[in-house]
């Protein structure tokens, strides 16, 4: 049981870093193998690739929200901060060229 669910769980992995090329055409051979009507087949692939495209939408943003986090605990300036700071320095420098004229 534990082997099913690792492999499936391997397999959703996969998937999910899988181009749409290379997902498609895993679909299409599954689907020539098991001998699927033309229609059927297409509607595995199409399910197929949906499904790739979701998993790695989701895996993306799982490794954005992991990486923002950790940026977070380590207490580094983020780009706005950098930013704002940038900003508020050429504000105080464009004060101090019109006070000192």
């Amino acid at each position: 049981m534990f082997d099913l669910i690792k492999k499936t769980m391997l397999m959703g992995v996969g998937l999910a870093v899988m181009s749409k090329e290379k997902a498609e055409a895993m679909a299409k051979d599954i689907a020539e193998n098991a001998k699927l009507s033309s229609e059927k087949g297409q509607e595995f692939v199409d399910e197929v690739v949906g499904k790739s495209e979701k998993m790695r939408q989701e895996l993306e943003e799982t490794v954005q929200r992991i990486v923002n986090e950790s940026l977070k605990r380590t207490d580094l300036p983020t780009r706005d901060d950098l930013a704002q700071l940038r900003a508020r320095i050429d504000e105080l420098e464009h004060n101090l060229d019109s006070h000192s004229h």
